[in-house]
């Protein structure tokens, strides 16, 4: 499911234009990368935790051309599925 199907169907459960949808979900996404990239984690009940991770540098071999590479230290935000909602989606 893509951004455009996923704000129609909000939009269908919810009875709201999609207009409004598609800013609701673009607002819940800034809000997460702008607390994320403060160092702090976001707490959902129910639905799961949105943190900052960081990556280390690492070294590592193309096979087509048996270089080595680096890949540089990166920060990513990573989701964490709470039990009730694992099992939700599990069951």
């Amino acid at each position: 499911m893509n951004k455009t199907e996923f704000v129609d169907l909000m939009s269908k459960k919810t009875n709201m234009p999609k207009t409004k949808c598609e800013l609701f979900l673009n607002e819940f996404k800034e809000m997460i990368l702008e607390v994320c990239s403060k160092g702090e984690e976001v707490h959902l009940r129910n639905f799961g935790k949105f943190s900052m991770q960081e990556k280390k540098a690492r070294k590592f071999l193309n096979p087509q051309t048996k270089r080595y590479y680096i890949c540089q230290a990166k920060k990513m935000i990573s989701f964490k599925g709470f039990k009730n909602f694992k099992y939700a989606v599990n069951n």
